[in-house]
């Protein structure tokens, strides 16, 4: 038997492939089983191909995994688009459509056998029991539930619940289609131990995706107020919102554009709501100005960034890493915003409610840059313990400080109370222009030095803040990983496996992207000889802007790739092997400390 399980589907849009993915995920998580899943779609609006990749394990899954033990394609042309996405090699099952005409001996995979090869006519039994080929993704599932034993009375609870709307004739179809499958399966067994491994007893476990569980956090955080555009990845997180916040007193405005929404959300705060933007890469440039406000005016308020592949409109339904920059550097003037990233579903909870706190005890914009890897992806997690988290609210005046109130105030920390609308003695002048401490317009070379230092100081604690950051290893190993977001969690298997290998390394994973915390990294780094920082984009961003702040050392460097292109575990731990045996062929002298 088998603890883990990763099955790759593409095909045509409208072959309800990413529906079919859900079901499994549904069935293996009602099952007790974790699981994940990732749905990658082309940029057409209308048409055009769709997958998704689903991993089953009796542990928790960090990633989507690597090489697929199972490859299903309804269309080898929709198939082969996803590429490296969808991985097929000596160990894969693959199926595909029989109506296509093609061998199994000839099969469009240049330079790999795979395991096993089914042709199946699954579009074919899918019109004989449903009287549609639209049923082929309840075929599919037959298949795999009567291969694998994934739980196929679960299998056919969710196909009941998901079509139910749809009348009688139309679930009883599916059913069909699905027994089809299933009967198919037990006659034509595979090859080899296939079946998974029954789950491990526990509670019963969430199922949910990034957008929606950044929603959810927004909620708990005290969000009352949203307004945003819709662009892809981020939509869900004002659609979950539009359906949610209004049973705890708050509201959504969709806005005529990102630069609206964003206004919106800087007015909000000024009069006193707790609240949040969300967008992708192109939206953020448009908010910049706005974000420049909420920053001199020093107003609290959040802003999620789903990061997808760039420049321009570039790739909207891929994840990529490439948007770090933008949020670090792209403030007009001397303005540091905190950033901090999730690095999968489970923690974008935390990272979330930890976005809001922030926000609200320095009084200053917050970005989450989330991924779309992460924010549209589903994946099996436990339940939260909500009772852990302290919710931290902005600084009101006391009375005393109301008579003659400051808004801006000059104060040990540099955070200053402040007011809001309706506050007797609270008025002030909320503007973009620099200002005195009460507010007033001034032109002053020397004020303006003192706020900026204000403005840039009161965020210093933040960089003393370990647990923003995940260690793991022996704080004293040669070898590093540094990693962020979602392939922070193939960092983290990689590490596993190099530890398993021999070799000495230690991982670090930050939420706190900016303002860097360099004596963090340097004490991390103290022990370090070489080590790899592992991203997903061309530049390397973080490894770049690591470089600014901390003193790296010698043997660090990037590993990278563009989006839609994953990086596997196998790769970083074979590069870091190649880092340690580096190492070894250098003089003895540079590798000792010298006085």
């Amino acid at each position: 038997m088998r603890n883990d399980l990763i099955i790759g589907m593409a095909g045509s849009g409208g072959d309800g492939i990413v529906s079919a993915g859900e079901s499994l995920m549904s069935a293996a998580t009602r099952e007790g089983y974790y699981a994940l899943m990732t749905k990658s779609f082309g940029s057409q609006i209308r048409g055009g191909e769709s997958s998704c990749r689903v991993r089953i394990s009796t542990e928790r899954a960090l990633t989507p995994g690597a090489t697929l033990d199972v490859a299903v394609a309804l269309n080898w042309d929709d198939f082969l688009r996803f590429g490296s996405e969808l991985p097929v090699g000596g160990q894969t099952v693959v199926v595909y459509e029989s109506a296509s005409g093609i061998l199994p001996s000839r099969i469009p995979l240049t330079g790999v056998t795979p395991a096993d090869v089914r042709a199946v006519p699954l579009a074919e039994m899918a019109k004989t029991a449903a009287g549609t080929d639209r049923a082929k993704n309840a075929v599919v599932l037959g298949l795999l539930a009567g291969w694998f034993d994934l739980a196929p009375g679960r299998l056919k609870d969710g196909i009941g619940r998901k079509l139910a709307k749809k009348g009688a004739e139309v679930l009883e179809g599916n059913l069909r289609a699905f027994g089809a499958g299933f009967d198919h399966a037990t006659a034509n067994p595979l090859s080899g131990q296939l079946r998974m491994a029954p789950p491990v007893a526990g509670p019963p476990k969430l199922l949910v995706d990034g957008n929606e569980m950044c929603a959810a956090a927004a909620i708990f955080a005290g969000c009352r107020f949203f307004a945003g555009y819709p662009i892809t990845p981020s939509t869900e997180i004002m659609q979950y919102l539009s359906r949610e916040i209004w049973r705890y007193g708050g509201s959504v405005l969709q806005a005529e554009d990102e630069i609206a929404g964003v206004g919106a959300v800087v007015g909000a705060s000024f009069a006193g709501l707790k609240a949040m933007t969300a967008t992708s890469g192109p939206g953020m440039s448009l908010k910049s100005e706005m974000l420049g406000l909420a920053t001199i005016a020093e107003l609290p308020l959040v802003c999620v960034n789903v990061q997808r592949g760039g420049p321009s409109t570039g790739l909207p339904t891929k994840s990529e890493q490439s948007d770090l920059f933008q949020a670090v550097f792209s403030a007009h003037g001397d303005a540091v915003r905190p950033v901090l990233a999730p690095t999968c579903v489970q923690d974008t909870f935390a990272v979330t409610v930890e976005a809001f706190n922030i926000a609200e005890k320095y009084q200053t914009p917050v970005i989450v840059l989330s991924d779309q890897d992460i924010a549209q992806r589903k994946e099996t997690v436990d339940p939260i313990d909500t009772a852990a988290f302290t919710l931290v609210e902005r600084l009101r005046p006391t009375e005393r400080e109301l008579e003659g109130y400051a808004r801006f105030r000059f104060t040990e920390s540099g955070i200053s109370p402040i007011s809001q609308p309706g506050m007797p003695g609270g008025s002030y002048l909320a503007a973009g222009i620099e200002h005195t401490e009460d507010g007033a317009p001034t032109a002053s070379g020397a004020v303006h030095a003192r706020m900026n230092e204000k403005r840039l100081r009161k965020l210093d604690p933040l960089k003393q803040r370990k647990d923003l950051f995940r260690f793991e290893g022996d704080p004293a190993a040669p070898l590093a990983l540094v990693s962020w977001g979602s392939v922070a969690g193939i960092a983290y298997e990689a590490w596993q496996l190099a530890k398993r290998s021999g070799l000495h390394v230690k991982l670090l994973v930050p939420h706190l992207l900016f303002p860097v915390a360099e004596g963090v990294y340097k004490d991390f780094f103290a022990s370090v000889k070489a080590g790899l920082v592992v991203e997903q984009s061309h530049q390397g961003q973080l490894f770049r802007v690591l470089r600014t702040y901390v003193d790296l050392p010698a043997g660090l460097r990037s590993l990278t790739r563009s989006g839609a292109n994953p990086i596997a575990a196998t790769e970083v731990v074979e590069a870091l092997r190649q880092t340690a045996m580096a190492l070894q062929s250098q003089p003895v002298r540079a590798l000792v400390p010298q006085e």
